[in-house]
């Protein structure tokens, strides 16, 4: 978080150095003017262009930047990010910290997870899809490989799942690790 005052001056500087180039973009709020870094522009004209094409699967933290604006989930990809750690257990949809499922330029689903450092088991409290979303052969594979390595980043030895929806998926997500 920075207070936009400071901000501008740094950003103002920045722009007179060459080092942040202003450019003119849609936001979900219509034309809006953006700031990027002189050495991204060829990323960006890549995009742009259509040439850039996303191909991984990850997870994204519940309170991952991606999500701190409102709606904008909501409105990029029909996508409601719920941050229910705050609420009473028997309110909560999709679990404590619920973490969204990013599949190439999709978000497709999400999972709760718990760890159990003692036995090394990581839980999937639940795992959701999100609704037309297919558990098709490339997203089982997507997921199963960003899963291995979320299962070594937390040093857990296995993986349970304690409810799918689809169920179908945790199946298939089991086989494929």
């Amino acid at each position: 978080y920075m207070r936009a005052t400071p901000a501008r001056s740094l950003v103002k500087s920045l722009i007179a150095e060459g080092a942040v180039v202003e450019i003119l973009g849609e936001s979900v709020n219509g034309n809006k003017t953006w700031w990027v870094h002189r050495d991204n522009l060829p990323l960006l004209q890549q995009a742009a262009a259509g040439d850039l094409q996303a191909a991984r699967t990850t997870f994204l933290a519940p309170f991952d930047s991606l999500f701190w604006a409102g709606d904008r989930d909501q409105k990029l990809w029909g996508f409601n990010q719920l941050l229910e750690c705050y609420k009473p257990a028997d309110q909560r949809v999709y679990g404590y910290f619920s973490f969204p499922i990013l599949h190439k330029d999709r978000l497709v689903g999400r999972f709760d997870p718990r760890l159990d450092r003692q036995s090394g088991v990581l839980y999937l409290n639940a795992l959701y899809l999100e609704p037309g979303i297919a558990p098709d052969d490339e997203l089982v594979a997507g997921v199963a490989n960003a899963m291995r390595d979320f299962l070594v980043w937390h040093g857990a030895t296995d993986l349970k799942i304690e409810k799918s929806e689809p169920a179908v998926f945790a199946e298939k997500l089991i086989r494929a690790l």
